[in-house]
């Protein structure tokens, strides 16, 4: 039981630890900026604007880490759908 708490513990540690150097910070509204200014070509500025706009017109008017996180799997599930 001892070593699947630690085998778990090494591989939560891995992930943060990728997810970090990725995209250098572990709240969900930067990993879609980043990765959505990296699709688009568009500077981070106004892809935060967009984003920003997006979640006003879903009623949202502060994001947390929840919703952007749900936002960014939709936004990944969407480009998974999209390619062939």
């Amino acid at each position: 039981m001892r070593k699947i708490a630690i085998l778990g513990a090494v591989l939560v540690l891995l992930a943060a630890s990728a997810t970090y150097a990725r995209f250098e910070s572990f709240d969900p509204c930067v990993w879609m900026e980043h990765e959505l200014a990296e699709e688009s070509g568009l500077p981070r500025m106004i892809v935060a604007a967009r984003i920003q706009a997006e979640f006003l017109m879903r009623g949202v008017g502060d994001p947390g880490p929840r919703d952007c996180l749900l936002a960014w799997w939709d936004f990944r599930a969407e480009g998974l759908r999209k390619q062939p």
